[in-house]
Parts: C-alpha cells; sequence; structure tokens
C-alpha cells in the first residue's frame, strides 16, 4: 500500500493485491477514486472511475465512487416524521427532495483515517446532530479491504446516540468495458420485485413483480436490451429470499452474504462483477443523468456507467409499510458489501 498526501491535507490511498488489481482511495467522503483489472489479454483497464485531482470529490460529481448516507437515495418533500416530531432536511434535489444525505452529506467531509494493514483502510467520521435536519449524532467507520480473491470488501458501522435513520451506501461508478455505453453488458440481479419510481425519481411505495417486465433481470440478459422501456434503471431491487415487509436488521449477518446478489459481465474484456452483501436490496442505476463529467482518461455520458448500490428501501422514511431504517443507541448499524472481479 502506498500512502500519498493528495494535497490541503487529504490523502491518497493505494493499494495493490498479488494479481495485480488496483484500489485507490481517498479520505474524501471515504471514496473510491479508481479500481483497476486486467482483461483477459491482459490489458489494464479502469473499470471503476475516479479523478486524479482531490478537489473533483469536494464539489458536486454526481457521487462518483463516493460512500453516500446518512440516508441514500430521496427523501420525499425532504422531511419525515419520527417519535411524533417532523425533521426538515436540507432540500438538494430540484429544491424539492432530499438526495444522498444532503448538500453536505458524508460525501463531501473528511473522514479520519487509519492503515490497518497493507490491504486494509479504516475511515471514520462524526455527523453532528441537526446535520443536514438529521436528528442524533451518529459516528460512522467504513473500512475497506482488497483480498487476493480480487474481492473488495466494505464493512459498514454507525452508532447513534439516539434514534435517526440511516441508509449507507458506496456510489461506485462500473463500466468493465473502461469506456463506452454500458449496453452491451450481460446482467443478473437476484431479484423478483423493484419500486417504481415517479417522474421526479421517488419512490411511489408500490412494489412490483419484476416478471415480464423490462426489470427482470433473474435471467441474465444485455443492460441495453430494454433500457428504452425502462427509461433507463434508476430503481431499486429487492434481493430475492428476503420477507422484505417484515425485515429487521437482526434478519441480516451472515445468513446470505455467500450467495451472489448480483453480477456483470463484459464479453470484450472477459471481466466479471459479482456482488455479495449483508443488505436486502440494490439501487442499479444505468448513470441516466451523467453529462459531460470529466474524469480520470475518459468522459462520462449517458448510459457510459452503472451503479450497484446497495440499501434498504429508499424513501423507508416515508412509507411505514417498508422495513424502518431507524437505529437508536441500543441497535448499531452493521452491514457489508463485496463488489468481487474476475475473468470469465
Amino acid at each position: 500500500m502506498q500512502v500519498k498526501n493528495w494535497g490541503s491535507g487529504y490523502l491518497l490511498y493505494e493499494l495493490k493485491n498479488a494479481n495485480g488489481m488496483e484500489l485507490k482511495l481517498t479520505d474524501i467522503g471515504a471514496s473510491i477514486t479508481g479500481v483497476f483489472f486486467k482483461d483477459k489479454n491482459g490489458n489494464e483497464v479502469q473499470v471503476s472511475f475516479g479523478s486524479d485531482d482531490y478537489s473533483f470529490y469536494l464539489n458536486p460529481h454526481d457521487y462518483i465512487g463516493s460512500s453516500v448516507g446518512r440516508v441514500a437515495n430521496r427523501t420525499i418533500n425532504s422531511e419525515f416524521t419520527l417519535d411524533g416530531k417532523t425533521y426538515k432536511l436540507t432540500k438538494n434535489d430540484n429544491g424539492k427532495h432530499h438526495l444522498h444525505g444532503g448538500e453536505k452529506g458524508i460525501s463531501f467531509h473528511k473522514f479520519d483515517s487509519k492503515v490497518l494493514d497493507n490491504h486494509s483502510v479504516l475511515f471514520s467520521y462524526s455527523s453532528s446532530e441537526y446535520d443536514e435536519g438529521y436528528p442524533a449524532n451518529m459516528d460512522i467507520d467504513i473500512t475497506y479491504s482488497l483480498t487476493n480473491n480480487n474481492e473488495i470488501l466494505i464493512e459498514y458501522f454507525a452508532a447513534v446516540n439516539a434514534p435517526t435513520p440511516i441508509n449507507l451506501t458506496n456510489h461506485a461508478y462500473w463500466n468493465l468495458n473502461g469506456e463506452g455505453t454500458i449496453y452491451d453488458h450481460d446482467l443478473f440481479i437476484d431479484s423478483s420485485f423493484y419500486l417504481p419510481v415517479t417522474d421526479e425519481c421517488v419512490s411511489t411505495g408500490e412494489i412490483f413483480k419484476t416478471e415480464n417486465t423490462p426489470f427482470d433481470f433473474t435471467k441474465t440478459k444485455k443492460i441495453g436490451a430494454d433500457i428504452e422501456k425502462a427509461n433507463g434503471y434508476d430503481n431499486c431491487f429487492i434481493f430475492n429470499e428476503k420477507n422484505i415487509l417484515s425485515y429487521t436488521d437482526e434478519d441480516e449477518n451472515e445468513n446470505n452474504f455467500n450467495k451472489l446478489r448480483a453480477s456483470c459481465y463484459s464479453e470484450k474484456t472477459g471481466i466479471v462483477l459479482e456482488l455479495y452483501t449483508t443488505k436486502p436490496a440494490m439501487h442499479f442505476y444505468s448513470g441516466n443523468m451523467l453529462n459531460n463529467r470529466e474524469v480520470r482518461n475518459t468522459v462520462l455520458n449517458k448510459h457510459n456507467a452503472f451503479c450497484f448500490e446497495t440499501e434498504f428501501l429508499p424513501g423507508a422514511v416515508n412509507f411505514p409499510h417498508f422495513p424502518s431504517i431507524i437505529f437508536d443507541p441500543d441497535n448499531n448499524y452493521n452491514h457489508k458489501t463485496i463488489y468481487k472481479l474476475n475473468l470469465k
């Protein structure tokens, strides 16, 4: 591992495993700044994007590579009620909704960081009560590990001093070709149910079957096969074997952590991305709103990258029939996600 002073006191961590896979991280937003992997011909491909300029991560940047929270996705009308009190959150989505933790959510803050060993880094951040409008103080730990099995293991831990909603995720953008559109990628998602959204990309509160819809990836198909019918993908997919409407955090842990929840494959490069997680759902985003976003060695436009954002159901604080994302001092937030790369 190499640790570099990136400028203005920010740090860049460069991790490599025995196979030559490289993971770059920064303490700004506990962010992934790049993932590099060799394709079937031995050529290195940038499969997850970022920037070599630290200032990129201090400004709006489509959350590329960032840790996201306190609550990922959109909170409808930027408010929720907890224990009889209504909390008003920052309106940072079209002046109406609250998105990904607000204007200065955790994605834009400097985390304390610590090297745990040659392949693991711990990032820590304390969010004060009423940050972006949220109740409670919250201490967040996010650990990244790069294994010799080509796994990026992300471990999330959060503790609070009072009840508050938590839904942390990572917002890395992937393209297994390193450039161009993602239409030719073969996608599998272990999900028979998804959440429809409005024209404003907020949950309707409904849960629909994926069967016989453009949202069915239970049998592998090209991302581009039905992307126009779906008007692009920006939806939460609920993993199978989860009784989602009675789900509690105690149901997760290691029970289904070894079960493949999603995979993506590029025939062009032979690279496969696999997803494993303790979380009950994943938001699949096909980069619908990417627009001339300059990143390292390329420019990202619409459908040039995708996200696998592991999560609880978006809008959970707005819909009582969704599983609760309220955590308290006796119930810490503790989840894991693995992004695993391989050749096919």
